[in-house]
């Protein structure tokens, strides 16, 4: 016959080669590569009512789901081996559970059929749709259902979805067929109720063919215009150039004889006129047996000769009889060797891939904390070990900027003007001696004073008011300011401790969460306990900077003092220089200027106590910036963890005769983690048996 090339190819050197290929394609596929690598395949769409449920059936000898209301509703992998001598077929679930990107499960439901029970593949093909759209229920509970049981559950749970993304398996052994694998995928629909179920079947169809490794076979009928096929626009949305795209005209025997427009335009398409419907691996005709046949269970044979007949007796077909693109056994030898030319054309790819693959495994395993190899005894002591001596490296290692501890204090030194009225001039620059004096830290830093200026007048009248204690009440004015600062200071120590234990603790014990928990909570409270004893030093050493105001650095005091009253004395001797209206007068503008004092003993008393208040600030100052973070760094920082092994050892009780129990739940990995490890260790065994595989296939 003009429409058969022969399908009996057996013991060949092709047919040895391509049983070895797709032999080798359903190893890589049992191992579950296809959710590492991109194999190739074919993957058939077309709406629904386009004769793809038919064309499935006469390509794998099987029936389907095919009465109203059971269109296919997973996607649907066929495999067909001619190795086996015997007929047999099994159906599998294959579950994706984290979506069409997750790591696959395959799975066997239904027992392996021989061919006194080929009838039997069209129930468990219903059974395993059901169970698939039913993950709510096992998947056991489905393998005894009738069709009438499936069929009622189908209308009466409401639980039941109405597509699903898992796939449906079915290996089948014919030494009769010819070798080839295809996934078959939900037919497109218009008229569903739900805009949400036409756009899922879309976009699952749409997942699988964009991948440019799948061939895309599309079903047409042949009464209907390809412009109209929804399935033809979503290939050429992913295939705009038809290099992969195989379309497959069915119903040839319903394109009426009055339909020349569509017969010609049929016509165009095959012999390549149709520039916008090229397609470069073509197109081909199958006639596939109505209800009819399927029911006398007519012979391949019989139907094959059917289809010549129609073939040979009706345009536009009767002009591509000798074409090789007509009929059912043209079509499955040449998908047949297009599969297996492009799976050998992917090895290196593959490899490729799966090493790459591979590669990210070992890489995210690496990342993953070490498995625990030691007693537990030895893995608590040594982790508490670890985490103490890094606390220890860090504390005494590391010394926090203070300056701005300093600046604050610096900003409460009196603001002392003498003259008597500090309006009328501008404030002296300090002294060069007593500048040197000070830290570098706040030179050429924002010290402004944060008191008010204090000139002759409101020194004088301090002293008339407070006699003896005049010295104390402007000492204070400056002293108690200090304690706002060093509390904050002492709080932004805190907080960088507590943020750098919390980082610790992580890094050591967050593998295992158990023990991160209970050692965290003690090592927290242990920390907070002791920033509430160093809290209250502190305070009691501010407080100590109250009066009486003391030092025994009383070289230092004297230094300052005369150093200060001198720079008071020749500022006041000459006020001219730092008058305000001097200033003025240099803008042209008519304001007599005071004359300079002739003498600074009527304001020696001020001026000798804006000099002692003056030194003594300087010299507390000195003083308290050195006390505040010494007493951080020593009775906080280093006490807290240099006590802090001992107290963590303590509250384990290590020694106590439930200890090995209690460590081992401690040391209870974290489920996530523990997760991760066992999939990460089955993909790296898989990706190596696949790469191993991939490496050793030979054609």
């Amino acid at each position: 016959m003009a429409t058969s090339r022969g399908t009996s190819i057996a013991d060949t050197e092709y047919a040895r080669k391509r049983r070895e290929v797709y032999s080798f394609l359903k190893d890589l596929k049992s191992l579950g590569a296809q959710s590492n690598i991109r194999i190739p395949r074919i993957a058939v769409i077309g709406a629904q009512s386009t004769g793809k449920s038919s064309l499935v059936e006469a390509v794998t000898g099987i029936n389907v789901p095919r009465d109203s209301g059971t269109c296919t509703r997973c996607p649907m992998e066929c495999t067909i081996s001619t190795e086996p001598t015997e007929w047999s077929c099994q159906v599998s679930l294959e579950y994706d559970p984290d979506g069409i990107e997750g790591q696959l499960r395959r799975v066997s439901f239904s027992p392996v059929l021989k061919v006194q029970s080929k009838a039997e593949v069209e129930i468990w093909i219903r059974r395993a749709q059901t169970a698939l759209l039913s993950p709510h229920a096992p998947a056991d509970s489905f393998k005894t259902k009738t069709h009438q049981d499936l069929q009622a559950l189908t209308t009466s749970d409401p639980q039941i979805r109405k597509f699903s993304r898992d796939v449906i398996v079915v290996d089948i052994n014919d030494p009769e067929g010819t070798d080839l694998s295809f996934i078959d995928l939900p037919g497109l629909v218009q008229n569903l109720a739900s805009d949400d179920l036409i756009t899922l079947v879309k976009g699952l169809v749409q997942h699988y063919i964009a991948d440019e490794s799948t061939i895309i076979l599309i079903t047409v009928p042949a009464a209907d215009d390809m412009e109209n096929q929804q399935a033809a626009r979503l290939a050429r949305d992913v295939d705009p150039d038809g290099k992969r795209t195989i379309a497959v005209v069915t119903k040839p025997d319903n394109l009426g004889d009055g339909e020349r427009g569509l017969q010609q335009r049929w016509l165009d398409i095959f012999q390549g006129r149709s520039v916008s419907h090229q397609l470069s691996l073509g197109y081909y005709v199958v006639r596939l047996p109505n209800d009819v046949e399927r029911s006398n269970n007519l012979t391949r044979q019989e139907l094959d000769r059917r289809a010549h007949e129609l073939f040979a007796s009706t345009p536009p077909w009767k002009m591509l009889l000798n074409s090789g693109r007509l009929g059912l056994p043209n079509f499955i030898a040449d998908i047949s060797k297009l599969l297996m030319k492009i799976v050998e054309e992917s090895i290196p790819r593959l490899i490729d891939e799966a090493n790459a693959r591979l590669a990210n495994v070992n890489q995210a395993i690496s990342l993953l904390p070490e498995e625990r190899e030691t007693d537990a005894t030895v893995e608590v002591s040594s982790r508490i070990s670890d985490f103490c001596q890094a606390l220890q490296k860090d504390v005494y290692g590391r010394n926090e900027s203070k300056a701005d501890f300093k600046i604050a204090i610096y900003k409460t030194r009196p603001d002392f003007r003498p003259f008597v009225d500090y309006k009328q001039y501008r404030r002296p620059d300090d002294p060069q001696s007593q500048r040197d004096e000070m830290d570098p830290d706040i030179d050429g830093m924002d010290t402004e004073f944060d008191g008010a200026p204090l000139d002759l007048i409101e020194v004088r009248d301090t002293i008339k008011k407070y006699a003896l204690s005049a010295k104390e009440r402007l000492i204070g004015l400056s002293v108690d300011k200090w304690n706002a600062p060093a509390v904050a200071c002492y709080e932004r120590i805190c907080a960088i401790l507590r943020e750098f234990i919390n980082e610790q603790i992580l890094k050591h014990f967050a593998q295992f969460k158990p023990l991160e928990s209970y050692l965290g909570k003690i090592i927290r409270e242990e920390c907070l306990q002791r920033q509430k004893t160093v809290s209250e030093i502190m305070r009691d050493t501010i407080e100590r900077e109250k009066t009486p105001y003391i030092t025994q650095n009383n070289h230092n005091l004297i230094s300052a003092r005369e150093g200060w009253l001198q720079h008071y004395r020749a500022s006041y001797g000459n006020a001219y220089s730092y008058s305000l209206v001097t200033v003025i007068k240099s803008y042209r503008l008519e304001v007599a200027s005071p004359s300079p004092s002739a003498s600074i003993r009527p304001h020696e008393d001020e001026l000798t106590v804006m000099a002692y208040v003056r030194a003594y600030v300087q010299v507390a100052y000195k003083r308290i910036i050195d006390h505040v973070p010494m007493l951080i760094q020593k009775d906080l920082n280093q006490v807290f963890v240099d006590g802090l092994q001992k107290q963590l050892i303590k509250k384990l009780d290590l020694g106590g005769a439930d200890a090995s129990e209690r460590l081992e739940k401690l040391l209870e990995e974290d489920p996530v983690v523990a997760a991760q490890r066992v999939q990460l260790a089955t993909d790296k065994a898989r990706l190596e048996e696949i790469v191993v595989k991939l490496s050793s296939f030979a054609i």
